[in-house]
């Protein structure tokens, strides 16, 4: 199996940038990469800016688009496949040598799909360091590295103990959230009180209820926002926002940039 050395992916590299032991780039790929089964010397996030493919890891099948983000161990093993003509990828790569500097542990990061709106707001903001890339460009994103590894670590903790309700929850909201759900709607759809709901929520999902759907509104977007020419008030309407200036306020606070900048870095 091949393993592809530090810095290096199957598609082609438009831009990068370089903090001692942290290497980041964006990657365009085509519709014909198909290179079979391969991994990775260092531990990296791909972060899908555009585009999408199906991915394979053991027995697993990953379908990934536009905000879709990953972590891949060192040297675990995966195939990518059927790749967009558009796909545009945003690594994120440490070197193993950094995780011993700061006594961190990546097997205790048990997810490959990471959904965790939190984590990924912060990866949103590294990737705003990337297009900004000033003196404070590299302790910034190191400063954020950790954070997201002290999220990534805590998530994992919880999951032997994640009740029924969350994985019934998980299961539905996403079907309906064009419709902005209800506690009440909710709760009969998953079979518990909306005063347990309530109560419980933000133990599993860190945020209340009215945040989580404004995040998830928000990452639904992405795919949209990637199709440039595709009006900012459509992805507002198609997103379940009832006028465009709530969309670019929500944005914003959900994301730290406008619908538009968000667009640039794609």
């Amino acid at each position: 199996m091949n393993t592809l050395s530090a810095g290096n992916y199957l598609g082609n590299k438009v831009d990068a940038y370089v903090n001692k032991k942290i290497l980041i780039s964006k990657t365009d790929y085509c519709s014909v990469e198909n290179k079979g089964w391969h991994c990775h010397e260092n531990s990296f996030f791909a972060y899908f800016l555009k585009g999408g493919n199906f991915e394979y890891r053991k027995t697993k099948e990953i379908k990934c688009s536009a905000g879709t983000l990953l972590f891949y161990q060192s040297q675990e093993p995966h195939c990518n496949k059927a790749y967009t003509s558009d796909c545009k990828i945003f690594h994120v790569e440490i070197d193993n040598n950094w995780f011993h500097q700061h006594d961190l542990r990546t097997e205790k990061i048990k997810a490959d799909v990471i959904g965790d709106f939190t984590v990924k707001n912060v990866f949103t903001n590294i990737l705003h360091e990337f297009a900004t890339r000033d003196e404070l460009t590299g302790s910034s994103i190191e400063h954020l590295l950790l954070y997201l590894f002290v999220l990534l670590s805590r998530s994992s903790a919880h999951d032997h103990s994640i009740p029924s309700w969350v994985k019934k929850f998980d299961a539905v909201i996403k079907d309906c959230i064009t419709d902005t759900p209800t506690l009440a709607n909710i709760s009969k759809l998953i079979d518990i009180h909306p005063v347990t709901l309530s109560k419980e929520f933000y133990r599993y999902y860190h945020c209340s209820f009215g945040d989580y759907i404004r995040h998830l509104k928000i990452e639904n977007s992405l795919p949209l926002l990637a199709k440039k020419n595709l009006p900012v008030n459509d992805v507002a309407y198609r997103c379940g926002f009832t006028d465009t200036s709530n969309f670019i306020r929500t944005f914003k606070k959900v994301k730290g940039v406008t619908p538009n900048v968000y667009r640039q870095y794609t």
